[in-house]
């Protein structure tokens, strides 16, 4: 159906507003619409190909066009196969490409390269504080808290080669996907793709770059000497170990109370005899000579777990006064954040395992789905910084922002009404997006320890 001027119905809706009052901060809704523009320019797009090699010459399919339709393919609905993004491309652009060139120009070997050099490009641009701890808050003394943690799924059995999975038998190849996420900017800032097999310490943020910042954990990425590594440049740690952590015990308190007489004895031996009780000690890790690793002392924490009827051990080098256990186990629990991440990548951004046996089309579709989450995430972050008292959800922008990011992303590709399609798409988030219990957030969820959004 036509419009009387000729226009399909769909188009014309998408580029009418609305006549109710708009609640948009005007001055930030302008640096918003810089900033995805800055991330979306052509030019910059064209230099990144030509660094990667992806692309020396302009052809009929330019990389810019191929970027903003992997990110329109990846954020906007779910897609399958190479062909739905075959299909999304084309109708994105109005181009005719076949099935079997589009495959070959994914195929090249600069392809992947091509595309996390976008991603690092999006996270340049894109990302911006979206929380704050309040001034008495335990973690306003933070100039950041780093969430580390990754994320695994299987892929074409014939990328073993290239992709071996550590579980040979289920899963010959198998992709990890190591994160950095700043729970200030609520966003990943550092992000590595790497076989399955791979240690996931050598993912770790340098300790050189941590001054002043916080490091938080699981058990896979347990590290005595990388804990006191981050401790001599001015950072702290909060990681997970395994119970069977037993240095020297130089203090102890259990339950809060100072116990002299287990000076000298080891972890182990004063666990079994504290069950059901929380142990918090200063441990030292004797070195092994002037030429080798140094005397290492750090605290660790056990904590009770009354499910698994066995201690939880925590390692951290912060101060016992400020951060008692109970705050510490808050703290770690802030490591959920970044598995939420996870979960909007698989399950709103297509990372999954596309069927194909190339090595080049696997990582760089990856890398797309990665773009797409930052656009999305950006896009939650943008409606809670322009719309007045908004906390968005981005989980559910993630699920209910597909048509309008098509609508503006198509607009960015005509250069044609992007603040339009951007400002529809904020009220749209305005009104489906928002938090559901912004009040239990700061009663029992991730605000609990002091911390508040930056809104407009």
């Amino acid at each position: 159906m036509l419009t009387s001027t000729g226009t399909p119905w769909y188009r014309k809706r998408a580029t009418e507003t609305k006549t109710r009052e708009c609640p948009v901060n005007e001055r930030d809704f302008s640096r918003v619409q810089s900033a995805l523009l800055r991330a979306m320019e052509p030019s910059t797009i064209m230099r990144l190909a030509r660094q990667s090699g992806f692309c020396q010459r302009m052809r009929s399919v330019s990389p810019h066009e191929v970027v903003v339709a992997l990110i329109a393919a990846m954020a906007t609905r779910s897609t399958e196969t190479i062909a739905d993004v075959v299909r999304i491309f084309n109708t994105l652009t109005d181009h005719r490409i076949a099935y079997k060139p589009f495959h070959n120009k994914l195929a090249k070997p600069q392809f992947p390269e091509f595309m996390r050099l976008v991603v690092s490009h999006l996270l340049e641009q894109l990302v911006s504080e979206s929380l704050r701890p309040r001034r008495r808050s335990a973690l306003a003394m933070f100039d950041d808290v780093l969430l580390q943690d990754g994320t695994s799924f299987g892929l074409h059995d014939a990328l073993q080669d290239v992709f071996p999975g550590r579980y040979t038998t289920q899963a010959p190849a198998a992709v990890e996907l190591h994160a950095t996420m700043s729970l200030w900017c609520d966003q990943a800032i550092s992000i590595a793709i790497a076989a399955d097999t791979e240690g996931e310490r050598a993912y770790l943020p340098s300790p050189e770059r941590l001054q002043g910042q916080l490091v938080i954990g699981d058990r896979g990425y347990q590290d005595i000497d990388y804990c006191r590594d981050v401790h001599d440049h001015g950072g702290y740690v909060l990681i997970r170990h395994q119970t069977r952590v037993d240095p020297f015990v130089l203090d102890s308190f259990i339950d809060g109370k100072l116990v002299s007489s287990h000076r000298g004895l080891r972890l182990h031996d004063i666990r079994r005899k504290a069950r059901g009780r929380t142990i918090d000690i200063d441990g030292q890790w004797k070195g092994v000579g002037r030429s080798g690793r140094p005397d290492t002392r750090l605290r660790i924490v056990l904590l009770w777990n009354k499910q698994r009827s066995d201690h939880t051990a925590l390692v951290t080098n912060l101060d016992r006064k400020r951060f008692p256990p109970n705050t510490l186990m808050q703290m770690y629990r802030l490591r959920w954040q970044v598995e939420l991440l996870f979960k909007e990548w698989k399950s709103y951004c297509n990372l999954h395992a596309f069927t194909t046996t190339k090595a080049p089309i696997a990582e760089g579709l990856m890398w797309a789905a990665l773009a797409a989450c930052i656009v999305k995430r950006f896009m939650a972050k943008a409606a809670q910084k322009t719309l007045r008292n908004a906390e968005i959800s981005t989980r559910k922008t993630a699920m209910t922002i597909g048509h309008h990011l098509f609508v503006l992303l198509e607009a960015i590709l005509e250069a044609s009404g992007v603040r339009t399609a951007l400002r529809r798409l904020l009220l749209h988030l305005d009104s489906q997006a928002r938090r559901a219990h912004p009040k239990r957030d700061r009663d029992s969820g991730r605000l609990t320890l002091g911390i508040e959004p930056v809104l407009a």
